[in-house]
């Protein structure tokens, strides 16, 4: 296992995300606490990192509404120290959908190359939707371990979902016949992700029980189940092949790991009949403690937390076990 090395922001330049404009901070090796009056941008610095990190904000999915009203781009600068080597970091996003990405003044051709400089994990009020909402934000969290810990998750996910799209279209035009071209680029990239995620399920599952023993060792038991999209007695490829003709009457593929579910119960049902409020915020704490833990273990960087209003319906007590992880 890799030495753990911790990123340190040494500053952050943002001009033109919300209502921060020409901001220059100088940042903190370990917390940084952001403090002010509703609307004073605390949440926007923390989009401006998540920007920095991801390319994206963790609150929109387009970027229109993070650039500043009357503005045509938003920049965001960064000097990040790893294990002592200093580097710059730079992304602007236009309205148009333009996106420049530089590091140490050298432009970067992908998102993905770029993420990989500054791992983050994301706590915000709305993160107990990771539990309680669609099948897609649990997908992400076995998806954002993956990305930073196994070599080639990111070029088979990108092959997958391109074979996907381009099979989609074809059934909504209605021009597959009985002869599937998409299937053996389905069936090789698809089953190649969801070994790479049954692969990390229980490591998930165990450093999860580890952090809610710390945060609140009364709560029932939680299990992880990963669902694999597809019914467990068939092969990916024999399912898909099953399903052709009601996938062409829908218009859309009904199997594969791009319908996989983590399933999270507690005494045999959902967590959302079992925990409270409460307890759900210190379950998605877990979890995403949990992935920050399985990050830095694989991959030697610790990401870094990105944590929004943490005290939202969480008592002193829980709050002050939250800050002693």
């Amino acid at each position: 296992m890799p030495k753990t090395s911790w990123p340190y922001l040494k500053t952050l330049y943002v001009d033109g995300v919300r209502n921060l404009s020409a901001q220059n901070l100088e940042l903190s090796p370990a917390i940084n606490c952001f403090v002010g009056p509703n609307g004073s941008g605390k949440t926007s610095l923390l989009e401006s990192l998540s920007l920095l990190s991801t390319g994206r904000s963790f609150r929109a999915a387009s970027v229109k509404p993070l650039i500043q009203h009357g503005e045509d781009n938003c920049l965001v600068r960064g000097q990040l120290d790893t294990a002592g080597q200093e580097h710059r970091l730079g992304i602007k996003r236009s309205r148009s959908g333009d996106v420049l990405l530089r590091v140490d003044g050298v432009s970067v051709n992908s998102l993905a190359e770029f993420a990989r400089w500054m791992p983050t994990v994301v706590v915000d009020p709305e993160s107990t939707d990771l539990v309680t909402g669609p099948p897609d934000n649990r997908r992400r969290l076995v998806d954002g371990i993956l990305f930073h810990v196994e070599q080639g998750f990111f070029a088979a996910w990108r092959r997958y979902q391109r074979a996907l799209q381009q099979r989609n279209a074809a059934l909504r035009r209605g021009i597959i016949a009985e002869e599937d071209p998409w299937l053996p680029e389905l069936t090789n990239a698809g089953g190649w992700i969801t070994e790479k995620r049954r692969l990390w399920v229980d490591p998930l599952s165990r450093e999860m029980q580890r952090q809610l023993a710390v945060l609140s060792p009364q709560l029932p038991s939680v299990e992880l189940q990963l669902r694999a999209g597809w019914p467990d007695d068939e092969s990916l490829a024999g399912a898909l092949s099953r399903a052709l003709a009601s996938d062409k009457e829908g218009g859309f593929t009904r199997s594969g790991p791009h319908r996989a579910e983590l399933r999270i119960t507690a005494e045999g049902k959902p967590v959302a009949e079992v925990f409270s409020r409460g307890q759900l915020k210190l379950l998605t704490l877990a979890l995403r403690f949990a992935q920050g833990a399985l990050i830095a273990g694989a991959s030697g960087i610790s990401p870094i937390y990105l944590v929004d209003d943490v005290a939202a319906e969480l008592d002193l007590q829980h709050t002050q076990r939250v800050f002693g992880v």
